[in-house]
């Protein structure tokens, strides 16, 4: 019983990185539920932080596509 609070504990912290990350904290939450929270931390560690258009912007960031030449 101790082993799934745990496992569910985990797998919401997994979710709240994520989100914290600008991924998507439910996908995130249902994947470290049905897999493992360790290879749900795992992979959430390796991703970058997902930049939304404004953040990009105001940060100096563009995508290779529209750069100006």
């Amino acid at each position: 019983m101790l082993a799934i609070v745990v496992w569910i504990t985990c797998s919401f912290a997994i979710g709240l990185l994520a989100n914290a990350l600008g991924r998507s904290g439910a996908t995130w939450l249902i994947f470290s539920l049905i897999l493992s929270p360790s290879l749900g931390l795992l992979i959430v560690a390796v991703l970058d932080k997902k930049w939304n258009k404004s953040a990009r912007v105001m940060a100096g960031i563009e995508p290779a596509a529209l750069a100006p030449v």
